[in-house]
């Protein structure tokens, strides 16, 4: 594993080490919820939050201050703790981006595709990811120049090089002002591909690109605690993540396109020819 930057290798090794401890007290906190849950409650236009949900960043975000308490922490339920400015960036230099639940619609309707999602940036640039989903058994993480895992095994994005072989995935809320666009996103690729899945996680949808079953992503209005962990673990086995209009990915950025090498760029080709009202060709 090479250094980043100013950090060590032993720096990332004890980031890694707080990820997984974090995750394993997250996971038993989800799992004792699963299918149990009193208080369900709807945020506005952010879907729905749980005492699951609470609970366990409450349990990640403890022990990260407990760990590295000069360091900044973005959390979908608490927000931002420690000094950042207007656009999140970190006064130390480093922010850990947690989602505690990432697929609380599928976590309250006891649909087993949801996940802990724990990444951190370091000087602006993001060098690790954990990704834990506890009903599927998987743990997904990856380190800035090491490689991507999954329980411990190195993984490996798709192979597949025709759009028309690809299996692709997505993401949209109903309050989305741009649904009508998403929707023709994805019929066109419907269309030209062998299939589109929407499983309603994005940092797991990320993962599923690392491991090769999903040849692409993308979604659009997502925030840093869903992509942040997804995107270092989808670049460490191979992808590329840019947004939907081509600029490289920074968990700032509000929309994600993230894919195996050659099918990533087919897609951004497919975003253009729909934008332009062209009809997208066979792949």
């Amino acid at each position: 594993m090479r250094e980043m930057n100013s950090t060590s290798t032993y720096e990332l090794d004890r980031y890694l080490k707080t990820a997984f401890e974090a995750c394993d007290g997250a996971s038993q906190i989800l799992n004792r919820y699963f299918g149990n849950l009193k208080n369900v409650d709807e945020k506005f236009q952010a879907g729905l939050v749980s005492e699951a949900d609470k609970e366990s960043e409450k349990l990640i975000v403890d022990l990260i201050r407990k760990s590295f308490p000069e360091h900044a922490i973005l959390g979908e339920e608490s927000g931002v703790s420690g000094q950042v400015d207007a656009g999140l960036r970190p006064a130390t230099g480093a922010l850990w981006m947690i989602d505690p639940l990432d697929g609380t619609t599928n976590y309250v309707h006891r649909f087993p595709v949801f996940c802990i999602s724990i990444g951190l940036e370091i000087n602006g640039e993001l060098v690790m990811g954990v990704v834990d989903a506890p009903k599927l058994g998987s743990r997904y993480h990856a380190v800035k120049g090491g490689g991507a895992f999954l329980n411990g095994e190195r993984i490996h994005v798709s192979t597949r090089t025709k759009f028309r072989d690809g299996l692709f995935a997505t993401g949209f809320f109903e309050t989305d002002n741009t649904l009508d666009e998403q929707l023709e996103f994805t019929y066109a690729t419907i269309k030209n591909s062998r299939g589109i899945r929407r499983a309603g996680a994005a940092a797991l949808d990320l993962c599923f690109v690392a491991e090769g079953i999903f040849d692409a992503f993308w979604e659009k209005n997502l925030s840093p605690w869903d992509t942040a962990a997804g995107v270092v673990i989808a670049r460490e086995a191979g992808a590329i993540a840019t947004d939907m209009e081509g600029h490289d990915f920074n968990p700032r950025l509000k929309s994600v396109a993230c894919g195996a090498p050659s099918q990533h760029q087919e897609l951004l080709k497919l975003f253009r020819d729909v934008r332009s009202g062209r009809k997208p060709s066979r792949f």
